[in-house]
């Protein structure tokens, strides 16, 4: 039977996917609730970068003029924006210090690199996001949707939106059998403040990001500025400094995989190992590292959504929830953006009448088809380059570690490692 849609759209994670659907069911005046397990936007840490590319018209369509106007707030260096410098994304041989390739450069309107704390902090404007609330369960009927959460409080809404990133509990109570894929490859990276004059070797090579991979080992790097002294916030710039390595039998000649050290101290003597084979300005940049840098591990995962994939119910999954992916072609964000997009076009028109739950669950099956189609080959190259990346034979134009980033990109799921 149809029933009138009065219930708030229930939201699970204030990251960038939950806060920009945040934004839009502003705009088409449709309520909502969102929920968000940390206790507030001081205590997320978010030390990353974020590359927006082919989503930019599309975010600014969902956001409201005010705020696409304030993006440059975000921005890890406006004032090399403003001198007109763009990062073309260079890529080094680690171990020789030449350049491999890179893209051409684009204006701020096609390309941008934004402080990923920062650009959160500018879409929860005018949000009231309710913190400390970590899921325990929901159930699904006909005439709604009722959040359970472990502090003992509850919501009921006409729709639940998992916004709640990589590790989605949604996502473990509305697709049990979608486990996530751990990827060979082991992580680690720390912040650093560097001054003028400490940053200015690298900076010559890009204003705002590099990558490079060993032809000799197979280690990989990338360097990217987070906050610089133009944004206003400090007199020095902000990096953040990225190594991985493959972990497989064989790599630095040993019998079995080399595996992440336990202790911070430990991760700073591999790192300076590694670096002992590497060209300026990569080694002076690990060797000149403080004991006091925090290197911190992170396990690579993904999930590429199957194609018939489908939930069910009054519950649906948008960006890291539904389809995870590694960070080594950076499209991650992206993708999170086009799905708000889809569901302003598939779904909230039907948010603001009168509709059954066959006709919204039919709605919901659309919505992730079309994601799907466009997101799984997303996680796939994501994958095959997180593997080329680690594998110095295998770089060229052609890898999905280097290839252009566009919203649909083919991948032949009979080429993945």
């Amino acid at each position: 039977m149809a029933n009138k849609i009065e219930n708030p759209v229930i939201i699970i994670g204030a990251g960038i996917s939950g806060l920009l659907l945040a934004q839009y069911l502003t705009l088409a005046k449709i309520p909502f609730r969102i929920f968000e397990r940390r206790e507030n936007l001081g205590t997320t840490n978010e030390g990353w970068g974020l590359t927006l590319t082919w989503s930019l018209p599309t975010l600014r369509d969902l956001l409201p003029a005010s705020l696409w106007h304030r993006l440059p707030e975000a921005y890890v260096d406006r004032a090399a924006v403003e001198r007109g410098e763009a990062s073309t994304f260079p890529f080094f041989d680690l171990s020789t210090g030449e350049l491999k390739g890179k893209t051409p450069p684009a204006p701020a309107s096609r390309r941008i690199r934004v402080n990923r704390e920062k650009f959160r902090n500018l879409l929860a404007t005018g949000i009231a996001i309710e913190w400390g609330k970590t899921l325990s369960s929901y159930e699904s009927a006909k005439d709604g949707v009722t959040v359970f959460f472990k502090d003992g409080s509850e919501c009921s809404g006409s729709l639940l939106v998992g916004c709640d990133g990589t590790h989605s509990e949604v996502r473990s109570q509305l697709l049990p059998d979608a486990n996530e894929n751990y990827i060979p490859i082991r992580l680690m990276g720390t912040k650093l403040h560097m001054s003028p004059i400490e940053i200015e070797p690298l900076r010559n090579l890009d204003s705002f990001f590099l990558q490079a991979t060993s032809s000799k080992n197979d280690t990989f790097v990338y360097f990217s500025v987070l906050d610089a002294p133009g944004n206003g916030s400090s007199r020095s710039y902000v990096a953040q400094i990225v190594v991985s390595w493959p972990y497989r039998k064989g790599f630095l000649n040993r019998d079995s995989p080399l595996a992440m050290p336990s202790s911070n101290a430990a991760r700073l003597d591999l790192l300076k190992t590694f670096a002992e084979t590497w060209a300026e300005p990569f080694r002076s940049l690990a060797f000149n590292l403080p004991d006091t840098a925090e290197l911190k591990p992170l396990d690579l995962t993904d999930w590429p959504p199957a194609k018939d994939v489908h939930g069910n119910g009054r519950a649906m999954l948008v960006g890291d929830a539904l389809h995870p992916m590694a960070m080594y072609r950076g499209d991650g964000a992206n993708h999170s953006i086009q799905d708000i997009q889809e569901i302003a076009q598939t779904i909230a028109p039907l948010l603001s009448g009168t509709i059954s739950e066959s006709t919204l669950r039919a709605a919901i099956d659309n919505y992730e088809d079309e994601v799907i189609a466009r997101c799984r080959p997303a996680v796939l190259a994501s994958r095959q380059a997180a593997f080329d990346a680690h594998d110095y034979r295998r770089i060229n134009p052609q890898s999905p570690l280097l290839s252009p980033r566009v919203m649909m990109i083919k991948f032949d799921e009979h080429d993945e490692v």
